[in-house]
């Protein structure tokens, strides 16, 4: 996942954007460490001398891309601006994306997918369950004119692609998966994968270029696939602690959940 979009120099030169760098550049530092820890440990050490700094080393990786998603929210306005979209430089786009992409499933279940499918000049005969998504998809994304578009693209691309592994290629089951899936904690799952990602998503589009220059490919990739599923994992843990009482998302109850669970997961990472 990547992209050719990049902050202008003018950003760059933000004092919270820089800061968001060096946290990143020391995550690459940190990673490749680890894994010269890990692949040849020091001999003069004792597995739980090596076993202590492996943790320590990981905590640090884990402070510093926490410090890099809090200083990309302060630059685009802080917790408050992003999570309800107001920021149109991190927020706005992910919003748009996931409540267009809730509100679609709710309109499938509540009217049928074939009406739903023929509003968009579309019919349901002789479409897998594949052709199906990718008319969601072609419905909720975002056109693509900036950082925060691509991001929230990039981000739903994730959550549908995991949608369709979780419905059969039976369009005659669509229905009843999406029906399930709303029904249940899997929509709040895949709206927490969608954050996850598309948080990642503007880290990526950030700092690839800069890392990949800084440090090589090779680097830049091991560093950035390692924040990616450091922010995937912690965002699944912190679900199993949120509230997964019933949402009526027909309703702004489910607007609401989404911008509220943006704002938690932002809390999360900014105040670690």
């Amino acid at each position: 996942m990547g992209t050719s979009h990049r902050h202008k120099a003018t950003v760059k030169g933000q004092p919270n954007w820089g800061e968001a760098s060096k946290a990143v550049s020391k995550v690459a530092v940190l990673v490749a460490e680890l894994a010269e820890l890990e692949a040849n440990p020091p001999e003069n050490q004792t597995k739980r001398q090596i076993s202590i700094l492996h943790d320590q080393k990981e905590r640090q990786i884990a402070r510093n891309y926490h410090k890099a998603i809090g200083r990309l929210v302060n630059a685009a306005g802080g917790i408050d601006g992003v999570s309800c979209g107001i920021s149109r430089a991190i927020g706005h786009a992910g919003i748009s994306v996931i409540e267009k992409f809730v509100s679609a499933v709710q309109e499938i279940i509540t009217n049928g997918l074939s009406q739903w499918l023929q509003r968009r000049g579309e019919t349901l005969g002789g479409k897998s369950c594949h052709d199906v998504v990718e008319i969601i998809r072609q419905y909720v994304e975002a056109e693509v004119s900036g950082l925060d578009n691509t991001a929230a693209n990039e981000a739903m691309e994730c959550v549908l692609d995991q949608l369709e592994e979780q419905i059969d290629n039976d369009t005659g089951e669509v229905e009843d998966e999406m029906r399930a899936i709303l029904g249940s904690v899997d929509i709040k799952d895949l709206i927490d994968l969608f954050f996850g990602m598309y948080i990642y998503s503007h880290l990526l589009q950030d700092f690839e270029e800069k890392l990949e220059y800084e440090r090589g490919s090779q680097a830049m990739k091991k560093a950035m696939e390692e924040i990616k599923n450091k922010i995937l994992r912690d965002i699944k843990a912190l679900g199993l602690r949120r509230d997964d009482k019933a949402i009526d998302w027909s309703k702004s109850g489910g607007n609401a959940f989404i911008r509220a669970e943006f704002n938690r997961i932002l809390t999360y990472f900014t105040r670690q």
